[in-house]
């Protein structure tokens, strides 16, 4: 499995995490909130939706972590070392 289907994986897991079948534009803000609450990280709307609805967002290290943490991991290195 390469990295764009591990993220895809990611993407369904945070959708999951939050209560969503998918991320939709809507979601986006509310989304941002929970990712704050349980990470204490901040990810804007805009970056939530370039990433998820859009998909231009390019995956940076540190969104992937913030995702990864939302989901229940580690950071991102833990997510892939336990889907390999």
């Amino acid at each position: 499995m390469d990295n764009s289907e591990k993220i895809a994986q990611l993407k369904v897991l945070v959708a999951q995490k939050s209560g969503l079948d998918y991320i939709k534009p809507e979601d986006c803000k509310g989304l941002s909130e929970q990712i704050f609450i349980k990470t204490n990280n901040y990810l804007s709307e805009k970056t939530l939706k370039m990433f998820f609805v859009e998909n231009r967002k390019e995956a940076t290290p540190f969104i992937l972590n913030c995702l990864a943490q939302f989901a229940g991991f580690g950071d991102w290195n833990q997510y892939l070392e336990l889907k390999s």
